[in-house]
């Protein structure tokens, strides 16, 4: 999605590809095949490369640790752990003070008990790492309905969101610091699938748009975020009364 861009720029690019015919392979002339999670294959790409960047967060610790002595990582490791993690995004997102469902960590039953007691159920259980599109997030009615994914690890409980509507804020921003904002964005999903967006939302208050762009770009900001960052809300409450809550 870069090459067209990058052209323009006059800016080289090199793309480590799962597959030779794969879309990267086709659109990128520099383009060896190789697996994104082994270091080696990582550490023969940046050599002589000024920035590395990933197509998706799902990047192993180690092939970060490899390259950051060699290479500028944008957006830094630090920043990719909060999109590789929910539970570490939940965790620093509310030590920020950034607005979010209530939520907690669980590992068994009992856990998952006591917080749909404290803040009612169904509740939102996700895995902290690998979900998308609807995969890694189940609606539980009772502890017992989360049984199949416990003791795999801890887990993410969120409180169910009674949202009016769900809002993203789209941004860029410099490794300077420089930061620009597209008009906040409107979607819909479709079985944990975002199937509609409109761009600038519409029927939203201007003072709810401005309170969405300003928590994407506080999180861009504390965050060291560079390059393109969506920031998923729900809406919630009426009037004058309205809150965003990250999703």
């Amino acid at each position: 999605m870069m090459q067209e861009s990058a052209i323009a720029l006059g800016v080289a690019l090199r793309a480590l590809v799962e597959a030779p015919d794969g879309s990267g392979g086709q659109a990128i002339v520099d383009a060896p095949v190789g697996d994104p999670r082994d270091p080696a294959a990582v550490l023969a790409l940046i050599e002589g490369a000024d920035v590395l960047t990933f197509e998706h967060e799902h990047i192993p610790a180690a092939v970060l640790e490899a390259c950051a002595p060699l290479v500028a990582i944008e957006p830094p490791a630090a920043a990719l752990l909060h999109a590789q993690d929910k539970l570490a995004m939940r965790e620093r997102l509310t030590a920020m003070g950034i607005p979010c469902p209530r939520w907690a960590r669980v590992e068994t039953r009992a856990d998952l008990e006591a917080f749909g007691a404290a803040v009612g159920w169904p509740l939102v259980v996700k895995t902290p790492r690998g979900g998308y599109d609807g995969h890694g997030v189940k609606t539980v009615r009772r502890a017992g309905d989360a049984d199949p994914w416990l003791g795999e690890g801890p887990l993410l409980a969120e409180e169910m969101v009674p949202f009016t509507r769900e809002v993203a804020a789209l941004l860029a921003r410099r490794p300077s610091g420089e930061i620009r904002s597209w008009p906040v964005a409107s979607t819909v999903q479709e079985d944990g699938v975002c199937s509609v967006v409109t761009a600038p939302a519409v029927g939203i208050r201007p003072a709810t748009a401005d309170l969405a762009r300003r928590t994407g770009e506080d999180i861009a900001e504390r965050l060291g975020v560079t390059g393109v960052l969506a920031v998923e809300m729900f809406v919630v409450g009426e009037g004058d009364q309205e809150r965003v809550l990250v999703n």
